[in-house]
């Protein structure tokens, strides 16, 4: 496996495993603009997957 590749894989599991972390982000407090924590935070974290998705994907397009 190239570095690259191990690189793109990292990038791909780190979503997965904040998502299955549930009772990190299973709560109501503190609240953002009127969201609740839990809400709020699924959102962030809809929004850094699509961008460690990108980078993954971007990595492993490349040839050499």
């Amino acid at each position: 496996m190239k570095s690259k590749d191990a690189v793109a894989a990292v990038l791909i599991i780190i979503p997965f495993i904040v998502y299955f972390a549930i009772p990190t982000y299973n709560m109501v407090n503190p609240m953002w603009g009127g969201v609740p924590f839990f809400w709020w935070y699924q959102t962030v974290w809809l929004a850094l997957s699509a961008v460690l998705f990108f980078f993954a994907a971007v990595l492993m397009g490349r040839k050499s």
